[in-house]
């Protein structure tokens, strides 16, 4: 028998103690996916399917059988599809977007929608004051106070961020200003990445980067500047490979966080054999790994919170229930509480690697 992992959700490990192994409603549990197999992130509809697939065999070897029906979000009534098809619940799709249209199509006889992505904060899954959208994955602003809470321990002074001109860096450099006034550093100033003249002239004990692509670039012209700096810190959506690049080295001890990685070598190799893919397997941090196992994580905690003769309102309020070491998983919004980090950190290569868990709500 294949062993059912301990459920995970990036930053969340839900071992399910007490959760009952009764029948679900139906002989068979039906979970809709509502997958992404076109545009810019058709290479995710693959690793949803697998995700999902092997969540099943794993359920199905202690006697729970779960049925994976799945809907491409390019179909503008996928949400509806998948309704027609009497899922009990539904996983959301990895885009805020699209997580939005599924919502507004969830106002009658609403179903739990688990989100294992990323997804705009703001996003509301309430229908009559009640919420159906439950995150099992961390939120943008969440990761960003993280990183906050982090750079607040290290007691450094004089904080300067560079954000890029994407959508993505403006939002999190609103986030990490927050954060930072709320952690009372005070001393805090921002700079477009484009602004190298300013940037130049100051001389601040700690950098965060936050600019995607535009990274490189700014690396590359401002490597001296850099390497002056006594601590740098990336956000998330600069956690990247730079070893390909010269000035590499200027990166040797600078630090971001994600939330926790649970992801196993037998996981991760279960999933690369899934989608006949083994050459993923050489970069074991590869976030493909990680959203494989907050949607297979997902599935799990779905079909073992079923119960025979369910409604969807008591299925619902048994979910937002859910405890992992006698804590609550959710708050009363369906956001992921507690969560949990993993501490990155780069050396002279250009490359990174985890050094700490970082748990925010431990002094």
């Amino acid at each position: 028998m294949r062993k059912i992992y301990a459920l995970s959700a990036g930053v969340l490990v839900l071992v399910l103690l007490g959760v009952s192994q009764a029948k679900p409603v139906t002989p068979t549990f039906k979970v809709g996916v509502l997958t992404t197999s076109t545009g810019p992130l058709y290479f995710v509809g693959p690793i949803q399917k697998s995700a999902c697939n092997l969540a099943s065999q794993d359920l199905a070897d202690s006697g729970i059988k779960v049925n994976c029906v799945y809907e491409d979000v390019s179909s503008t009534d996928a949400f509806r599809k998948l309704r027609s098809q009497n899922v009990d619940v539904v996983i959301g799709p990895v885009d805020s977007e699209n997580t939005s249209v599924a919502l507004a199509a969830n106002n009658r006889d609403p179903l739990v929608i688990l989100e294992p992505s990323a997804v705009e904060n703001q996003l509301d899954g309430s229908v009559s004051g009640t919420n159906w959208l439950f995150r099992t994955s961390t939120t943008t602003n969440q990761d960003n106070l993280a990183l906050v809470d982090l750079i607040a321990r290290d007691k450094r002074p004089n904080v300067a961020i560079v954000y890029g001109s994407d959508a993505y860096s403006q939002q999190t450099r609103s986030s990490l200003v927050m954060g930072m006034v709320l952690r009372g550093i005070g001393n805090v100033h921002s700079y477009s990445i484009k602004d190298v003249k300013t940037i130049s002239q100051t001389r601040p004990d700690v950098l965060i980067l936050d600019s995607l692509e535009e990274s490189v670039d700014f690396f590359d012209s401002m490597k001296d500047w850099v390497s002056r700096v006594k601590k740098v810190y990336l956000v998330q959506g600069n956690l990247a490979n730079y070893s390909m690049f010269g000035w590499a080295k200027i990166l040797d001890g600078a630090q971001s966080v994600a939330p926790l990685d649970s992801t196993t070598t037998d996981f991760r190799t279960r999933i690369a054999t899934s989608l006949n893919k083994p050459y993923l397997l050489s970069s074991p941090n590869s976030p493909i790994f990680a959203l494989a196992k907050r949607i297979y994580d997902s599935v799990l905690l779905a079909a073992r919170n079923s119960r025979s003769g369910d409604s969807h309102q008591s299925y619902r309020d048994r979910l937002a229930q859910t405890k992992n070491d006698g804590k609550l998983v959710f708050d009363k919004d369906g956001y992921l509480m507690n969560p949990r980090y993993t501490i990155y950190r780069y050396t002279a290569s250009g490359m990174f690697g985890a050094v700490a868990v970082f748990d925010p709500n431990t002094p």
